[in-house]
């Protein structure tokens, strides 16, 4: 179970780390091929049953992908995040796409800066690995939701092996200091749970990685990049990391098992 209260003494060098490195390399994730798939953006907007007259909260918008996809669907869009540098590309990506319905701010998860009940849809994309405080997170973002509102999660998952999930999370962290952990699906649903959410729906999915560019996304150190080499050519046998990891045309691919989650808030 998660404490909330041991997890607000532990985040403040977390949250640093991250708008460090997301300010830093802002620019790679515009190109990053799974955050913008049009496919996976259309599943997570076809989930919450929109009419178009939905409030929505997209937390962790990042550069604005899942908020403009929802854009047409609903009413309003205010896109959260806690990097100023990610915010201006989101900014000026629904401008040049003439999108008026989307407001973006900073702001910090664990403190959303709404009252209670705002709105009818909370969505968070690929963002919940990179939280220090999973419970305050969750808690905050049902916080905000109306009764019966739907909180939409998705994220790259871990394997249920823990042996396996612990290894992934090894090359994670040396890959990149603001990862924090890739979660069991069991996790995440128990985790939506302890937050007062009802989980109503479940879509597993995949999606294939490059090592080259992944590596490239988050430029760690050079003496990092070969630890992970190697910890990634060792995970072939066996499969350690649960990654699938292979060499195709010379080049290191992996599979990131996904999986994307839909919570109700109780009336």
């Amino acid at each position: 179970m998660y404490h909330i209260k041991t997890e607000a003494r532990m985040n403040a060098y977390s949250k640093k780390v991250a708008v460090e490195q997301f300010s830093k390399r802002s620019n790679a994730y515009v190109a990053c091929s799974a955050l913008m798939d049009q496919a996976d953006l259309d599943t997570v907007v076809g989930l919450p049953d929109l009419t178009g007259v939905e409030r929505v909260l997209d937390v962790a918008t990042g550069t604005g992908n899942l908020a403009m996809a929802l854009s047409p669907h609903v009413k309003e869009v205010i896109g959260i995040d806690i990097t100023p540098g990610m915010l201006e590309l989101a900014v000026q990506a629904a401008r040049d796409r003439r999108l008026d319905n989307i407001d973006n701010l900073v702001g910090d998860v664990e403190h959303l800066p709404f009252r209670d009940s705002e709105f009818d849809v909370v969505t968070c994309r690929f963002s919940f690995h990179h939280f220090p405080g999973p419970g305050i997170s969750l808690y905050e973002m049902a916080r905000v939701l109306r009764p019966g509102g739907r909180l939409v999660i998705e994220d790259m998952l871990s394997s249920e092996d823990t042996a396996k999930s612990e290894y992934q999370n090894k090359m994670e962290n040396l890959r990149d200091p603001s990862h924090i952990k890739h979660y069991k699906a069991s996790g995440i649903e128990q985790m939506l749970q302890e937050a007062g959410l009802v989980v109503v729906d479940r879509i597993g999915g995949g999606s294939d990685f490059d090592f080259g560019h992944w590596i490239e996304m988050a430029d760690p150190p050079a003496g990092n990049v070969e630890r992970i080499r190697e910890m990634m050519e060792a995970s072939m046998k066996g499969n350690r990391s649960g990654l699938d990891v292979r060499v195709e045309d010379g080049r290191i691919v992996f599979s990131y098992t996904t999986g994307i989650v839909v919570g109700r808030k109780g009336i």
